[in-house]
């Protein structure tokens, strides 16, 4: 029974391994902030004008608040380039982006403890990352002190409402369609 405990642990670190990078927040430099930002998400009340906030993508665009309230649901992506299991899930993230597109649903990456900020804007151009990339500010960062690893994904509505669990981990193309599927039909 022992021998049985002990490789069912093994067996859990091997998973948790494989689909997860710890992450700590307080050991990691995050370059300055260069966003804008009205209104937190705690003070929301709902109403679209709590949710106002302007920041400079990685590739140069601009994001705002209109990113949710032009879509029913948006996922917003935890990461780092030097994360395995974040790497491996890109592919699929990309071919979501693009399936879910005409459906009201968009992705947001934000780059969680990466120092090497152009490192990481020639590994987006290398993947072909056609949703947009952010750095951990304004709304973004007020919803990333609970994470403890990554990739960690979240899930808004239009009004900037989290939408069911945070989800730790990486996950395949139809595990991912089945959640935005299911998601989808909570916010329409």
């Amino acid at each position: 029974m022992k021998k049985f405990a002990m490789i069912l642990a093994a067996l859990l670190a091997a998973v948790m391994t494989l689909s997860a990078c710890t992450f700590a927040p307080a050991q990691t430099a995050t370059p300055e902030p260069t966003a804008e930002v009205t209104a937190a998400p705690e003070a929301s009340t709902g109403d679209d004008a709590a949710l106002e906030f302007s920041v400079t993508t990685l590739t140069g665009d601009t994001l705002d608040q209109s990113v949710f309230t032009d879509n029913k649901l948006i996922m917003v992506n935890y990461w780092a380039t030097w994360c395995g299991p974040c790497v491996s899930e890109i592919p699929d993230l990309i071919k979501i982006s693009k399936d879910y597109a005409d459906k009201g649903f968009v992705i947001i990456g934000v780059l969680t403890g990466d120092d090497d900020i152009d490192g990481a804007k020639q590994f987006i151009a290398d993947q072909g990352m056609s949703y947009p990339v952010v750095l951990p500010e304004a709304f973004f960062l007020d919803y990333s002190t609970d994470i403890y690893a990554i990739p960690t994904t979240k899930f808004f509505d239009s009004t900037g409402k989290q939408v069911g669990q945070s989800v730790v981990g990486s996950k395949s193309y139809d595990d991912w369609a089945g959640l935005v599927d299911l998601l989808l039909g909570q916010v329409s």
